[in-house]
């Protein structure tokens, strides 16, 4: 099985997949519709649907809406609710939505129907569908194209289209993409030869995890987002620097960023792995009905901003349709400037200091990496190269601090000053603030240097020299040595894919340091309890006493399972456990942190081919079967039944683990639905035990699925699935 997968993935998986053209194109690349100067109203509609398709050809093939009627795709990845009233895609996706050019209440149902037929000349098809018989059997036609996802075309497709979704409205049915119970879709992918990125061959098996070879590295500062594709094992740029606009603000809004980020890799026609630099995080506020919250990292505890870290990347994740890992500014500037690629950044043993006389390294001992500009300060601490991720910078409190009214004056200056107070005000601002980071317990008494980086950097020699003198009259001691770091977008977008390859390596790497610990107590991953891993921590217990080991001990038991991480993890895995920064682990640190590496989401949405097989491997021998939907981004029923299957994750959480997918959201997962898996619809569904397929149907069924689960963790007898769902056609022998 898997010599054929690897032979299947060396013929495509270098491709990104798309669908087959239904606009105008030009060079073989799909043509938005430009928004027309005088527009009246503008429809939303799916272009991912071949029903919709057939609709809005409809609409266009009167003519006489040419210039009136603005058609506005919310399947495109650069649409943006924001710019259209606020309506969401899931919004959009509920019912058919026209906007209004004077922007007032948006058209939603009926109403919307009846302003844009009249619009194009269509007004007769909402007369005709008061006619109950021919409303009727328009409306049973349409909804059979729909289950179908089926494209019809000519005069009296689009009349059909037209007049059954009229009545429904009428009748006030639901009318969706998908009025069964599935969808069909998937097949209209087709290989876009000339996108990159796509998931290279990697083993699970592997010594340790290499990560990918390029990554999409993405900065954003001063409401520009830039991007471009990086080679992680040179540092070369294998792209042209490319950036994305955000309005006023939007570089802390979640939805905007996501936004940009997919309008960016569709320009690149990027398939592969993203990382990106910002300002902070994001976290889902309950209280506010999950509303997405921004925070900056300093305001956090370490483990606070890990979580945030990872549930901000979720977030990305799903909105770019691609692996995102998230980095902040001051880390990407500061990977960007100790300028290691490939093995070159993975070479120092524990224990070592790099050599600070290097002309490659300017990063050796702790080290700390600052960016500023009037509204926010952004810090991050390195040792010896390495991510402090265990960093605690509240003692600090620089977001609160750095914005108070006594530095209103205090802004950094204009390139041309040349106005001495000017430079020192804001030297001070800056000397002030780096003397309180350099208390907080995690820098104190060993801070080598600061690297000035960002626009702070970019008038570096006109205050800097300052900053020494300040820091003794404000803070009573001198602050570490300055030097400058890169001021421009380029050195943050290496950093963000420096920082980014760091990341995806080390988070592959952690996922088999879980897998192993499951194997080591002969349990999945998810369900070892807590005595479980009392018991192996105790097995390597060290010096100190029954509650803690040194970090000695704690290497030796990660590498005692079979894990071999290279120096580089080793020291971050130290970190994310050892929030203290006391160099041991006490039980209740490894609980915490392994509990973090576990997650809590009852049925993961999964990006990769590769991540579905992460999740095949480690329940290997666990007696535990893994359940996969497979999903479209535009089908219905797959969103309906969301609930249903979120729930029997949770009924059946001992015997099985559920994960899901979205078959069309890249080149990895379409490969794996369409050609591993040959899905023809969705949702289908999959039951592995020991990674073999022992289960599969399709639709949204819930009674349906309820039999399947019960057969397959044995509540009911092999074959009553099948005898029910599936009985054998009678022949003419058995019904004589």
């Amino acid at each position: 099985r898997r010599a054929r997968r690897r032979a299947t993935r060396a013929n495509g998986s270098r491709s990104s997949l798309r669908r087959k053209p239904t606009r105008a194109t030009s060079d073989d690349a799909e043509v938005a519709d430009e928004e027309p100067a005088n527009w009246k109203y503008a429809y939303l509609y799916d272009g991912a649907c071949p029903v919709c398709q057939t609709l809005k050809s409809a609409l266009e093939g009167t003519g006489k809406g040419e210039g009136k009627v603005w058609y506005v795709d919310i399947s495109d990845p650069a649409y943006d609710a924001k710019k259209h009233q606020g309506v969401t895609f899931a919004e959009a996706m509920e019912t058919i939505h026209v906007l209004k050019r004077d922007k007032s209440e948006p058209l939603r149902g009926l109403p919307a129907i009846e302003a844009l037929f009249a619009e194009v000349g269509m007004g007769w098809a909402v007369k005709l569908a008061t006619m109950p018989a021919i409303s009727l059997a328009a409306s049973v036609l349409y909804k059979l194209i729909s289950s179908n996802r089926l494209k019809i075309g000519g005069a009296m497709g689009a009349g059909v289209m037209a007049l059954g979704r009229v009545g429904m409205e009428m009748r006030g049915e639901k009318a969706s993409c998908a009025e069964g119970d599935e969808c069909r879709g998937i097949a209209d992918m087709e290989v876009d030869e000339d996108a990159r990125g796509a998931e290279e061959e990697t083993s699970f098996e592997s010594v340790y995890a290499e990560g990918p070879r390029a990554i999409l590295g993405a900065y954003a500062s001063g409401g520009i987002v830039s991007a471009a594709i990086v080679n992680v094992r040179t540092g070369e740029l294998e792209s042209e620097l490319i950036t994305a606009p955000l309005d006023e603000g939007a570089l802390l809004d979640i939805n905007a960023v996501g936004s940009a980020l997919r309008s960016l890799t569709k320009e690149l026609k990027w398939q592969g792995s993203v990382s990106v630099a910002l300002p902070g995080v994001w976290h889902a506020d309950e209280k506010l009905g999950g509303t997405s919250m921004y925070a900056a990292m300093e305001t956090l505890n370490p483990f606070e901003g890990r979580r945030e870290r990872e549930e901000t990347e979720e977030l990305l994740r799903n909105a770019v349709g691609l692996d995102v890992t998230v980095v902040t500014g001051a880390e990407a500037h500061g990977y960007g400037h100790q300028d290691l690629w490939g093995d070159a950044a993975r070479r120092v043993k524990i224990g070592q200091t790099l050599d600070s006389d290097d002309p490659d390294n300017a990063m050796s001992g702790l080290t700390g990496v600052v960016t500023a500009g009037h509204e926010a300060v952004h810090v991050a601490l390195f040792r010896d190269g390495v991510l402090r991720t265990n960093a605690d910078f509240r003692e600090a409190d620089l977001a609160i601090s750095w914005i108070e009214p006594e530095w209103a004056n205090a802004k950094p200056p204009a390139d041309d000053c040349e106005d001495e107070e000017e430079w020192k005000a804001w030297a001070t601002r800056m000397a002030v603030h780096l003397a309180k980071v350099e208390n907080c317990r995690c820098a104190r008494g060993g801070l080598e240097r600061w690297v000035v980086s960002g626009s702070a950097a970019r008038n570096f020699d006109k205050w800097s020299h300052l900053v020494p003198k300040l820091s003794v009259v404000q803070a009573g001691k001198a602050a570490a040595p300055l030097i400058k770091g890169g001021s421009n977008s380029l050195e943050g977008v290496r950093g963000a894919a420096a920082g980014g390859s760091f990341r995806f390596r080390y988070m592959a790497d952690i996922r088999r340091v879980r897998s192993a610990i499951g194997k080591e107590v002969g349990r999945s991953p998810q369900l070892v309890s807590a005595i479980q891993l009392r018991e192996l921590f105790e097995k390597f217990g060290g010096d100190i006493n029954d509650d803690a080991i040194d970090l000695d001990a704690f290497v030796r038991m990660v590498a005692a399972m079979g894990v071999r991480l290279p120096e580089d993890e080793v020291r971050e895995l130290v970190c994310d456990i050892d929030v203290q920064c006391e160099s041991s682990v006490t039980f209740d640190q490894f609980e915490t942190w392994y509990k973090s590496v576990i997650g809590t989401e009852v049925a993961q949405v999964l990006h990769t081919e590769a991540a579905v097989d992460q999740v095949l491997e480690e329940e290997m021998g666990t007696g535990r079967a893994v359940v996969l939907q497979v999903g479209f981004t535009s089908c219905m029923p797959c969103k309906k039944f969301l609930p249903h299957f979120e729930q029997s994750a949770r009924d059946n959480r001992e015997k099985c683990r559920y994960v899901r997918i979205y078959g069309n959201e890249n080149a990895s997962t379409i490969h794996l639905a369409r050609d591993r898996l040959a899905v023809k619809s969705t949702p289908t569904f999959f039951v592995f035990k020991d990674g073999v397929v022992t289960h599969m149907h399709s639709g949204s069924n819930t009674e349906k699925f309820d039999d399947a689960i019960a057969e397959q963790v044995g509540v009911l007898p092999i074959g009553t699935y099948e005898a029910k769902w599936n009985p054998p056609v009678p022949t003419e022998a058995t019904t004589v």
